[in-house]
Formats: structure tokens, sequence, C-alpha cells
């Protein structure tokens, strides 16, 4: 099987590190470290392989384009994909209001 080269767009790389941050207050730095860990590794496992077994992203209607999704914990990791490359364009954390 023909695997695909993964590119995380500077937004993405945002997103993650301010998630981390987050997590550092929320859950300790070594639990934040775990997550973004288990991020990494979900994403090349899944979308290294098979990033078309994803769902669209409701985004893509209103795009225009086709954005897919990877559902990890409580986050989307948004993205497309363009031959053998995909692109991370943004991972977006679920709101939680108590």
């Amino acid at each position: 099987m023909k695997k695909h080269k993964v590119i995380l767009h500077p937004d993405a790389e945002l997103d993650i590190n301010s998630s981390f941050e987050w997590g550092c207050r929320t859950w300790g730095r070594k639990n934040a470290k775990v997550w973004v860990r288990e991020l990494h590794h979900t994403i090349r496992n899944q979308l290294t392989l098979m990033p078309l077994s994803c769902s669209l992203a409701p985004e893509s209607k209103e795009l225009g384009i086709s954005v897919r999704q990877l559902i990890v914990g409580r986050y989307r990791v948004l993205f497309t994909v363009e031959k053998r490359t995909v692109t991370i364009l943004h991972i977006r954390g679920s709101a939680i209001i108590e």
C-alpha cells in the first residue's frame, strides 16, 4: 500500500501548541505530552495509509473544497488530500460547556 505524505500547515501547528499549553494548565505537563504523542501517532497511522476513509467535514460544503476530518478523542483533525499529499489545516477541540 502506498503511503501519503503528511504536512502540517502552520495554523495546525499553532492549534497543537495552543492545545498543548491548555493541556499543561488543565491536566499537567506529563499528560499533555501523552496527548501530543497520541495525536501524532493517530495522525501518522491513519492519514499516511487511508486518509480518504475519513469523512468529509461539515465545512466542506460552505468552503467548496473537500475538507476531511479525523476524530481523535475530543478533537477534529481537518485536512485536505491532493494526490499523495495530506495537508492538515487545523486541529479543532470541542467546546465543553458546564
